[in-house]
This record gives structure tokens, sequence and C-alpha cells, in this order.
């Protein structure tokens, strides 16, 4: 979902008024977030973990699977961290960003080779939240990770302009894509449907064999500039992680399936509130540089103020995937304990707090993800 403060959010391609309301207030809400982080002073603080990162090992070589490196970007006046990824496509390179809460390849023009692109005239507009918009058309171009070269081109956004329009806020995230900036756009590996755009989806299915299986995200922890994205899973790199199940609700135009990736309910609990061990659907999104709920969905009234004060302790726990704590800091760490409280969204986003505390693993062909506590 690109939501900066993390995120841009959820495309809002040509949605329809009426019946997919809560989706567009989903799109508008996801880059309000990234504006918000914007806006943020810079600040430093602790979180419940202070403990420094880990070293990162790739995992032994096998068949089949490939550890790239993930560069992790600290960004903006906020100090936010979203994670970076290059890629090829058409033999050209750039760095995108990773977002595993949106679905689909939206690349720059500028950025992608000549070699085997097919430019459609199909148009393509994707507005964000924070007015930042992506002008294109569709395309269909050849993919690459890592070396790895796609079974055959995969279907895209070219992106021929990045503007801003009728932004909701003081300022647009466009200034995250573009020559000389961190992104040359997005790359969505959301396991669900995330567009109107049905044939733009994840280009990790398009990998041959085994690397189109699933992946992992290692970031090596707050502290840590350059984490490692494992493409291939196998019973070796993803041993430690307890794994829970996503409903299959459909199948894209190619037959890959559809995974409902915001289905699971983890339980909440915030100190000194009516919300305690409370479901409500989450969603696992690095692409959101904090933690957004919505309290109305745990029962409780919108809070007095934006994010949970110092001091607070907040509590998730997946039932047989992760029990996980966070006691906001003094003062309160963009990316480690900053959390929203008063989102608009249908389910709570958990978002780069608990990739900097966790390895994830998204397991493509079975719909399952799975974590690690660190």
């Amino acid at each position: 979902m690109f939501i900066l403060l993390g995120k841009l959010a959820k495309p809002c391609d040509g949605l329809p008024w009426g019946s997919l309301w809560t989706k567009v207030w989903s799109c508008l809400w996801g880059i309000l977030a990234l504006l918000l982080m914007w806006l943020g002073g810079g600040c430093s603080g602790q979180g419940e973990s202070t403990a420094p990162p880990s070293a990162l090992i790739p995992s032994p070589p096998q068949l089949g699977t490939e550890s790239i490196p993930m560069p992790v970007r600290t960004l903006g006046n906020s100090r936010f961290k979203l994670l970076g990824l290059n890629v090829g496509v058409a033999g050209g390179t750039a760095e995108l960003l990773l977002d595993t809460g949106s679905a689909g390849l939206r690349i720059l023009s500028s950025a992608v080779g000549p070699f085997g692109l097919e430019r459609t005239t199909t148009p393509s507009t994707v507005t964000f939240g924070d007015g930042t918009q992506f002008i294109g058309v569709l395309a269909r171009a050849p993919f690459s990770l890592g070396g790895i070269q796609s079974r055959e081109p995969v279907t895209l956004q070219l992106i021929d302009q990045v503007t801003c329009v009728d932004a909701l806020v003081s300022g647009c995230s466009e200034t995250l894509f573009g020559q000389g900036k961190p992104f040359a756009g997005i790359l969505g590996t959301a396991l669900d449907e995330r567009s109107t755009d049905r044939e733009v989806f994840s280009p990790l299915t398009r990998l041959p064999g085994n690397f189109r299986s699933g992946y992992i995200l290692q970031t090596g922890g707050f502290n840590s500039t350059q984490g490692i994205f494992t493409i291939g899973l196998t019973a070796v790199n993803t041993a430690g992680f307890n794994f829970r199940q996503f409903p299959q609700v459909g199948i894209f135009p190619d037959g890959t399936p559809i995974w409902r990736d915001e289905a699971l309910q983890a339980a909440y609990t915030i100190s000194n509130t009516s919300i305690q061990n409370v479901l409500s659907p989450t969603n696992f999104d690095s692409g959101s540089s904090d933690i957004f709920l919505n309290v109305r969905l745990l029962g409780a009234a919108p809070f007095s103020t934006a994010t949970l004060p110092p001091g607070a302790e907040w509590r998730a726990v997946l039932e047989g995937a992760f029990d996980y704590r966070i006691r906001v800091g003094f003062p309160v760490t963009p990316g480690r304990d900053r959390i929203f409280v008063n989102g608009l969204l249908n389910k709570q986003l958990l978002g780069m707090p608990l990739f900097f505390s966790a390895d994830v693993a998204f397991d493509i062909e079975r719909g399952r993800v799975g974590f690690r506590l660190r």
C-alpha cells in the first residue's frame, strides 16, 4: 500500500464511487499518512527493543533461491525509513520502493530500457491520497531481480508523469520519485489484488521455478542501512518462521491465486484504554513507515492525540505467529515506536516498525505469511 509517513497508499486508479467508497478512503488515507510523516519533525528515541541490529547472514546457497541486497533508506525531515530494491526492466536498471502492501510494477518511462518493451495505448492513472499522481500507460516488458529473469514479459504501469493534484495536505510525496530522487517507482509485491488494472500484479509471480514461490524480508533492525531480500522459499530459509494462512479469494487473469492478505486478525491492547485484546483485520505493509491503527474498529472513540504518547504500552498478538510489544519512547522515534491511532482504513496497518523487529516471509504459492521475531 504505499503510505508514507508511511506510504503512498493503495492506488485509486479509476475506482468508481458508491460501493467502492471504502476503497477510495483506503487510497486517500494511505498517502495522507505519508504526508504526515514528511511534516513530522526529526527526532530520536527508543522503542521497546534497544538492542543493536543483529548481523544479517544470507542463507546458504540453494537451488531456486537468491539473496539480494535491500537498501534501507532514511528519508525526509522526520527521518522515516523505507526499503528499496534494484530491478531490471527491458534492459534498464532502477531502484524502486519495495511495498508489500500494493501489487504491481509501476516505473518511470525514463528508467526502463528499450529491449523487449511493448508500450500500449491503454491509459493508466494512479492517484494517491496526498495528491501524488502517476500518469502513464500499461506496458509489457522483461523483468529481472537479482539477475533472475522473468519467464515472460510482465504487465506494468509505465509512468510518463509524476504530478501533484488536489493535495489534502501541504505537500506531495512525488518528491520521492524521479531523476535525482530516491525511487524510480514502486515494486508492489502484495499477494492480494490492489488495482483496477487487473493485469498489474506482483511481478515476482513471473519469476522461473522456485524463485516465484515467495520471498523473505530481513531488514537487519532499525539501525541497519541494508537488509536482505530473499526470493525463493525452502525448508532451510524458512526455518524458525511461524506461518499463518490467508484465504484464497480468486485468481488473476493468468491463473495466479489471489490471497486476501489483510484477513488475519491480530488482538490489540493499549495501556490505560478500553482496548484490551480486541481482534481486528491487519495488513503487514513495508510501504508504511509507521503503525496506523483505526481505534474505532477496536471499539474506542477517536483519541485526543494523533499518536500514542510517550510511555504508552501497545501490544499486538497474532495467535500462532507473534506477540509484538512496543513501549513508546521519550521522545517518539518514527519507524520504531510511532503509532498513529485515528486512522480511516478498514483495517489495522503494521508497517516498518514490525519489519525492523521481525523477519517476514510471504509465501506466494501457499498463500501464507510467516514471522520470525528478532
